[in-house]
């Protein structure tokens, strides 16, 4: 197969098993989630029956509805994989099963039909910010020095209610249709009270869905007060590209890290780090295995 040859060249594979061609097709939002896949899954032995292939570039392609069409004009057997923000921009269910915590019930509904799996978190994003694969990002760039999981999950907890905040321009601005233009690093530079006013002046006509949206995300966290299990249960429902930059500030700043970590340039080698430490989505993993059994 043609290696890719952006952000995930990183990852340090010369080369991915042989897909299928003629078998099941997988479809994915974005040539970068397809190369994350890929390598997640290239030893699963999979390959003798599916094949990954991107519906577009970026998903600012509008990636969700391109895998969900593909899918269903599909001649052939198809599946798809979608960042569970498609539910957020649906009004069949970003006030329903956007906000399901229990990730039992959220597999079990199924929004778009069998042949579709939901990730259960945001975007893909959010699964290579785990405190496991940021702290062995930390290790590498510090050479020999460890940084544990934990004292990142810690770091990242005493940060929390900053990401919620970004996360609500988010939530709040796609339910009531209000563009912002693709900055997604807007307010970076803002936290605590300066960045709550800043918030309250943005979505000034939404005032009063500040607080309630605001809790609602809190409550993805279930009063887990383990580091790693907070960080764990909240990521579900934050923006995961707008944390990501939170989250190179804070690491730059604790670390004093030179030169400085970029982490969407380092999206590789943390999916990497994701396979090694064996936490890939279980439920992500099931289905797969249970297309490939079927077929």
């Amino acid at each position: 197969m043609t290696m890719n040859k952006g952000s995930f060249k990183s990852l340090g594979k010369e080369s991915i098993v042989t897909e299928s061609t003629a078998g099941i097709k997988i479809y994915l939002e974005s040539t970068d989630d397809q190369y994350i896949l890929r390598n997640w899954f290239s030893t699963f032995n999979y390959y003798d029956k599916l094949s990954f292939d991107s519906v577009s570039e970026t998903r600012g392609d509008g990636g969700c509805q391109l895998v969900k069409k593909k899918v269903e004009d599909s001649k052939q057997t198809a599946f798809g994989i979608v960042d569970r923000d498609v539910l957020l921009a649906d009004p069949n269910f970003q006030n329903s099963l956007w906000w399901e915590i229990d990730d039992e019930v959220f597999s079990s509904s199924k929004p778009y039909g069998e042949n579709i799996f939901v990730l259960h978190r945001w975007e893909l994003e959010n699964y290579l910010l785990h405190p496991q694969a940021l702290a062995s990002l930390m290790a590498n760039k510090r050479l020999n020095e460890t940084t544990s999981p934990t004292e990142i999950a810690e770091l990242l907890g005493e940060h929390e209610e900053n990401m919620v905040a970004v996360t609500l321009l988010s939530t709040i601005s796609t339910k009531n249709g209000m563009a912002l233009n693709g900055n997604i690093q807007l307010f970076r530079d803002k936290s605590g009270a300066e960045l709550k006013i800043e918030l309250q002046n943005k979505l000034t006509l939404y005032q009063s869905l500040i607080e309630s949206e605001q809790g609602k995300i809190d409550h993805f966290a279930e009063n887990k007060q383990e580091p790693i299990e907070r960080w764990h249960r909240l990521s579900r429902l934050l923006d995961g590209k707008r944390i990501m930059h939170r989250i190179d500030d804070l690491l730059n700043f604790k670390y004093a890290l030179t030169p400085k970590v970029k982490l969407e340039s380092e999206r590789g080698a943390l999916a990497d780090h994701i396979a090694k430490h064996k936490l890939i989505d279980p439920a992500l993993s099931n289905w797969l295995e249970g297309i490939y059994n079927a077929a």
